[in-house]
C-alpha cells in the first residue's frame, strides 16, 4: 500500500511540474493590458498574432516584414526576449557546422537569434525535440527540451 500511495504521489507531482512547465495558448484578451500595449507600441506592423504564456511569462509569436519572431513578456510588459527565426546562412557558422556534424540525419534545421532584454545575442536550432543553444560567436553552451 505505502508503494502505492508514493507512486500517486510522485504522479501527481510530475503533472504539476509539467503544467508548469508547458506553454499554455492564452486568449489575446486573456493578455494583461501592460503586455499587449507593451508588444503593440513596439511591433505595430505585427501580424498573425498569438499568445501563449509559460511560468509567468507570455509569449507573442507573430510575423512581422515577413519573418516568424517571439517576443517573450513578463507579466509587468516587460521585454524578456526575443527570438526570430533565420536562414542558416545568417547563423555564424560554427553553429551550422555544430548541427551539420552532430545531426547530419535532420533536413530542414530550424535556426534562431535569440536576443534577451539586456542585448545578450545567443543562436539556437531544433534538433527532433531538443534546443541546442549557442554563444554569439558560436560556442555550444548547452541544450535543452523543446517547451513549444
Amino acid at each position: 500500500m505505502k508503494k502505492v500511495i508514493v507512486f500517486l504521489a510522485a504522479a501527481a507531482f510530475a503533472l504539476q511540474v509539467n503544467a508548469q512547465t508547458t506553454p499554455e495558448k492564452v486568449m489575446d484578451k486573456d493578455v494583461p493590458t501592460a503586455v499587449s500595449g507593451t508588444f503593440k507600441k513596439a511591433h505595430p506592423n505585427a501580424s498573425m498574432i498569438s499568445w501563449k504564456k509559460m511560468d509567468g511569462k507570455y509569449a507573442a509569436e507573430y510575423d512581422e516584414n515577413s519573418t516568424k519572431t517571439w517576443s517573450v513578456y513578463d507579466a509587468s510588459g516587460k521585454l524578456v526576449e526575443t527570438k526570430v527565426k533565420i536562414k542558416e546562412s545568417e547563423a555564424p557558422q560554427a553553429v551550422v557546422d555544430y548541427a551539420n556534424n552532430n545531426h547530419k540525419d535532420i533536413l530542414g534545421k530550424d535556426y534562431y537569434k535569440i536576443t534577451d532584454a539586456k542585448g545578450v545575442v545567443t543562436y539556437a536550432y531544433k534538433a527532433n525535440d531538443k534546443k541546442l543553444i549557442f554563444d554569439s560567436k558560436g560556442n555550444y553552451i548547452k541544450t535543452e527540451d523543446c517547451k513549444d
